[in-house]
């Protein structure tokens, strides 16, 4: 099922007729004759509208643009009532949408979850809780996560011997960066019933040393035998989405896709929604475990502020936890303890990933299955596949969250099947380190692609994955035309080949994050007609020097052209 490549300005391409059709038809002006409600004037507008890339001016009435143009053109819109900004020369972009995050637990660590990012060593992590320690009541738990091993000068996964000693009286569990594998101290392995002889589940791993001994670390679905009996205070979930909404809406963020929540957290959005005290445009992705019964019982919904119609699955782990599925065994762990290959788990079977991938065709709602390791993401290609043999979709856009690690044969298949990869270009800039460990040099070719996959023709949905990176889409714009970190390292990029231009970036953070969840035609570039979702930023971040993109500061965050935020 191959979808069309067509040209757009400026060279880019997008996925099919529809996006290009939706941007070709747009008037630089709006014939409109009656006044704005707002004007905003004297701007450096970067619309990407294809007929019309740059303008000075737009105007606004009710929620959606009516004009976009010059100065003057856009001065015959004000009438008495008209409310007339002048941006003083700032640069202004389309919304900024964010194609995967996890919203309840950015606002957990936003209302003081531990945060373990900045500990640059094991010893900080054990300091830091043996100090929360002091604080808390015994038994109560102590949760916290973002703690990376591989930011410390000992690459290898702690074991949990020092954590325990330093929590004799509390319960501990501390999640991995990724969320796919966390550290449990003594105490909190024994109210969870785990002992030597507790087998591994499939879809996951606990950890053993020489002995047998589980180390602590539990990986992928193993980690649910703790987090069953995890029992910490948790704040309200409408409080969690508008800690994590504020913290959005100040670097520039108007929409996000909430990628993997409950059916209770969609209640809570909605009546966010209903409150008037959703200002984010939410894309909702219901978790696979209650995909099939929410669709079943409660169909589709597509809204002003909430749009629920997609699913989150999961075929595999991550590469920094050796979760990720792999074609051909790891480079730095060949075998198990076992003696057998080791390539990682499925946390989904191809079966079940099949199953969802024909019920999404048959009820109508897109499906979209994480994949790290080339084998996750061929078996999810597969799936897909499979499905639209037995049920054709000519406009599914199913995705693949991640897409992190591809075989060559696979980058070609995206545009064959009609799937949008959905990638957060920060995790390249935090994983080269230690990459080619994983896989070696020449499978790291296909990590991510995304020049290759970009010249097939797929339009990439960007976003971070926060909070595993930080929400700023700044940095992942920074990452995407760089392939850097923020010291500039390595010198012209890890693996340029694979860069964004600047365009392509900002189109992957706005145009084909908005195409991604159907609304390309709402959303995404300043054209008359769409809601007047738009940024107001402290530089041009298409001429300014690439390091200069990380300190962008946005002044002001607007969205149905209400000012949402503001520096």
């Amino acid at each position: 099922m191959k979808r069309p490549i067509l040209p757009l300005a400026g060279g880019c391409v997008a996925g099919t007729l529809v996006l290009v059709a939706s941007l070709a038809a747009a008037p630089p002006v709006s014939s409109e004759t009656e006044s704005a409600d707002q004007v905003w004037i004297n701007g450096n507008i970067h619309t990407l509208d294809g007929t019309r890339p740059r303008a000075n001016a737009l105007a606004v009435r009710g929620v959606k643009l009516i004009a976009v143009g010059s100065n003057a053109e856009i001065r015959k819109l004000v009438g008495p009532n008209t409310k007339v900004t002048d941006l003083h020369h700032r640069t202004v972009l389309p919304g900024l949408i964010d194609a995967h995050g996890h919203v309840a637990s950015l606002g957990s660590f936003g209302l003081g979850r531990i945060d373990l990012s900045q500990a640059r060593s094991f010893s900080d992590v054990v300091a830091t809780i043996a100090t929360r320690t002091e604080k808390t009541a015994p038994d109560t738990w102590i949760v916290g996560g973002r703690w990376d091993h591989e930011s410390w000068p000992d690459r290898t996964l702690p074991t949990h011997a020092r954590l325990s000693a330093a929590s004799l009286k509390n319960p501990v569990w501390l999640r991995r960066v990724d969320g796919h594998a966390g550290l449990a101290n003594t105490l909190a392995m024994r109210l969870a019933g785990v002992t030597r002889d507790t087998p591994s589940p499939a879809g996951g791993e606990i950890l053993r040393d020489a002995n047998g001994d589980p180390t602590g670390v539990f990986v992928d679905t193993a980690m649910d035998l703790i987090e069953a009996k995890v029992d910490a205070p948790i704040p309200d979930a409408a409080e969690l989405l508008l800690k994590a909404q504020g913290m959005c809406l100040s670097v520039g963020l108007t929409g996000v896709h909430d990628a993997g929540i409950s059916p209770e957290e969609v209640a809570v959005y909605r009546r966010l929604a209903d409150d008037g005290r959703l200002k984010l445009r939410v894309y909702a992705l219901i978790s696979s475990a209650y995909a099939e019964d929410y669709f079943a019982r409660h169909g589709t919904l597509v809204g002003d502020r909430l749009t629920v119609r997609a699913a989150k699955l999961y075929a595999d782990g991550a590469m920094g936890s050796r979760g990720a599925w792999l074609l051909r065994p790891y480079s730095d762990r060949p075998r198990d303890e076992a003696g057998d290959p080791y390539t990682g788990l499925n946390i989904l079977t191809p079966e079940r990933m099949r199953s969802l991938a024909l019920d999404g065709l048959r009820r109508g709602y897109q499906v979209c299955t994480h994949a790290i390791g080339d084998r996750g993401n061929r078996e999810t290609l597969d799936a897909y596949a499979w499905a639209l043999e037995q049920n054709p979709l000519a406009d599914h856009r199913f995705r693949v969250e991640h897409a992190q690690l591809l075989h060559p044969d696979d980058i070609p298949r995206f545009a064959e099947v009609g799937v949008v990869p959905s990638m957060q270009p920060t995790h390249c800039t935090s994983d080269m380190r230690w990459v080619e460990d994983r896989v070696g040099a020449e499978r790291a070719t296909g990590a991510y692609a995304w020049a290759s996959l970009r010249r097939t023709g797929v339009p990439i949905a960007a976003g971070s994955d926060f909070p595993v990176e930080s929400h700023n889409p700044f940095l992942g714009l920074y990452a995407a035309i760089t392939r850097q970190n923020a010291a500039g390292e390595p010198a012209g990029g890890w693996r340029p080949e694979q860069r964004m231009t600047r365009t392509e970036a900002l189109r992957a953070f706005t145009l084909d994050a908005a195409y991604a969840a159907f609304e390309e035609d709402r959303k995404g570039s300043l054209v008359p007609g769409k809601l007047a979702d738009f940024i107001v930023i402290d530089r041009d971040i298409l001429t300014c020097p690439p390091r200069d993109v990380l300190e962008t500061r946005v002044l002001k965050t607007v969205i149905g052209g209400a000012v949402v935020y503001e520096r």
